[in-house]
């Protein structure tokens, strides 16, 4: 609206642009209601039918008849705003479509979610189709949302003719309405004009009404003679006031040297302390500095003084200290214990106290920061020693376990059959059996130790991280395990896999342990299935140690051995944990506790899905940190070791 147009001009622009607003949001309104019940009322019907063609389906479905489905999706010509349909066996496979032409790429190509869903230009959805509490299928529609768009276009049409016949009659009820408002407002500012050009403080404006044109009239005369009595009071009062003002300012000057003294004194008191030290406003903005935050952040505080404190960092926006500050000009003080600057990358133990004059109203915020970046980090470090002296505790709990377990049964029976052995020392044939059980709990106690042993060295991280690539691991597995897998008959399979970085010994070890329980726990012969993919943590779930903003390599063993209870898989990497009885399978019950310490070691996870009879599969996820994405393929390209 001009500012130099007409008041009466004005007046018109006013009502005619309420008049208009009025009518927009009444149509905005009415659009929107439309809108919702639209689509409310067309899911509604693709609903209906959907459960119609549903039910009339489940004769198709239940007998395999494609022709009966497929004529009963084509009556769905009679329905011009459905666009495509389907419907889908108990297996989810594909069994009817409609129209007969579409191609199947442009339909789901599995039932998904059931309920009808919109998208950009579509609503579309899964109806399933049940016969007797019996799922048969599934029901995919898809229509178009041309009814909608069609009620729209009427509407506005409608909504548009509605708005310009009504601003017309607001243009010719306004243009008279108006001058009955505007016309005493011009009068009473052409006396106002006479007044101002003249210095003719008796004239007075000339009241036509009692409403509030007419209050005005009646406030300006009043004004007018309201002035006439002060200029004779300012005449008299102007004769004293040069003397007052020059005492007036004799007594400001000695107060100004004064506060200039106390103002030098606190800056330096300010400038001394070895914390970052600043003075607030009630808006925020800056008062000073000590000179310490002046170094620290490289800025004068001649710079800073008035500012706004997001206007000069940035940094503060969503740190929390704004949330603080406001607190502190509440009257709350306010202590951070821990505050990362977004400025120095440092930690800070920051004071919000508030400033408040005699009345108790807080007028300044005064912050201290201190820091405290060198005992965070001490604290870090004292943390991480912690976490990695209970990691050691919890292992050292094992090997005493394994210590008062494992390793004394052999020790047992060592000792006894020593004693059974001395106490028939004159049959030798006795002697020989009992020797020989005495061998072999030695054996079997040389195996535990050198476990022992193999599981505590992977605990040491002195070993440097170099490009591995798993075919070549894969490769020399099987020439270490010829034999036993000529012996076995057994089938390994693998895709290529990645060249990753890690460490090629405890690679070998995870991959030939996994491989050797595949082999000894089977009563078949053995197929082995390696495969791998990349995957983002964010599609890895139940596992806290994924890291959600990084990729993985997930690296999968599958074999159809004996397997297990699942409800035993968190007890399967336990140390010394086995879970088979039969003694006729030679191990120590460290094997796959060794995996899943070679696993850690690279960040990342190992877990285990397995049944009884039907075989088990070991996942393992390793971040693709230095991973060579052209490595990675998912081809259908299979190399297979059979013997």
């Amino acid at each position: 609206m001009s500012k130099n147009a007409s008041i009466q001009q004005k007046m018109m622009k006013v009502i005619m642009l309420t008049s208009g607003i009025v009518l927009f949001m009444t149509c905005a309104a009415f659009f929107v209601y439309e809108y919702i019940t639209a689509r409310h009322l067309l899911k509604r019907q693709i609903l209906t039918l959907g459960e119609i063609v549903a039910t009339n389906s489940t004769a198709a479905l239940a007998f395999d008849s494609h022709e009966d489905a497929v004529e009963i999706l084509n009556a769905l010509r009679a329905e011009r705003n459905i666009k495509a349909a389907a419907l889908y066996d108990e297996n989810g496979e594909l069994f009817a479509k409609y129209p007969s032409n579409i191609s199947p790429f442009f339909l789901p190509k599995h039932p998904g979610r059931l309920g009808y869903y919109y998208n950009d230009i579509f609503l579309e959805g899964f109806h399933s189709v049940v016969q007797n509490n019996t799922r048969l299928g599934t029901l995919f529609l898809r229509s178009d949302l041309q009814t909608i768009y069609q009620r729209f276009l009427l509407y506005g049409i409608l909504a548009t003719l509605f708005i310009i016949i009504s601003f017309i009659f607001s243009w010719f009820i306004s243009r008279r309405l108006q001058k009955s408002v505007s016309k005493p407002i011009l009068e009473l500012a052409d006396t106002a004009k006479v007044v101002s050009d003249e210095k003719n403080y008796s004239v007075r404006a000339t009241k036509h009404s009692e409403d509030e044109v007419g209050a005005l009239t009646d406030a300006f005369n009043h004004m007018l003679t309201r002035i006439e009595i002060q200029n004779a009071e300012i005449t008299g009062l102007n004769q004293n006031l040069e003397i007052k003002v020059r005492d007036r300012t004799h007594q400001l000057e000695n107060a100004f040297d004064a506060l200039k003294k106390q103002t030098e004194l606190t800056e330096k008191i300010l400038d001394s302390s070895v914390d970052l030290i600043a003075v607030f406003d009630t808006n925020l903005c800056y008062v000073t500095v000590n000179k310490h935050a002046e170094q620290t952040y490289n800025i004068k505080r001649e710079e800073l003084t008035g500012r706004y404190i997001e206007d000069v960092f940035p940094q503060t926006r969503n740190s929390g200290m704004i949330d603080d500050l406001r607190k502190a000009v509440n009257g709350e003080f306010v202590r951070h214990v821990d505050y990362l600057s977004g400025v120095t990358k440092r930690h800070y133990e920051n004071f919000y106290i508030p400033l408040k004059d005699k009345d108790g109203k807080v007028y300044r915020v005064l912050t201290i920061a201190h820091d405290i970046t060198d005992i965070m980090e001490a604290n870090e470090k004292l943390q991480t020693l912690n976490t990695e002296l209970e990691k050691s505790n919890r292992e050292l709990e094992q090997f005493a376990y394994v210590a008062s377990h494992d390793l004394q049964e052999p020790l047992r029976k060592i000792q006894t059959f020593s004693e059974l052995g001395e106490r028939n020392i004159n049959n030798e044939e006795i002697v020989r059996r009992y020797l020989g059980k005495v061998s072999s709990s030695a054996q079997r106690m040389t195996e535990l130790i050198k476990a022992v042993l193999n599981y505590s060295r992977l605990s040491k991280a002195e070993n440097e991280f170099v490009a591995v690539d798993l075919n070549t691991i894969i490769q020399s597995i099987m020439v270490d395990l010829e034999l036993l897998i000529q012996e076995k008959q057994a089938v390994i399979r693998h895709n290529r896999l990645p060249v990753i970085y890690g460490i090629p010994l405890q690679l070998h070890q995870l991959f030939i342990n996994l491989i050797t329980n595949s082999l000894k726990f089977n009563e078949r012969v053995p197929v082995i299935d390696i495969t791998s993919r990349e995957v983002h943590g964010r599609e890895i779930e139940g596992e806290e140690a994924i890291v959600k903003d990084r990729s993985y390599v997930q690296i999968t063993f599958t074999d159809n051995g004996i397997g297990f209870d699942q409800k035993f898989a968190d007890k399967v990497f336990s140390i010394f944990q086995r879970l088979h009885s039969d003694k006729t399978i030679a191990g120590t019950g460290i094997g796959l506790a060794i995996c899943k310490k070679i696993v850690e070691n690279h960040q990342g996870v190992i877990s285990v899905r397995s049944e009884v009879k039907k075989g088990t599969t070991f996942f393992i996820y390793l971040p693709m940190l230095h991973i060579r994405s052209d490595q990675l393929t998912n081809t259908s390209s299979t190399n297979t070791h059979a013997f």
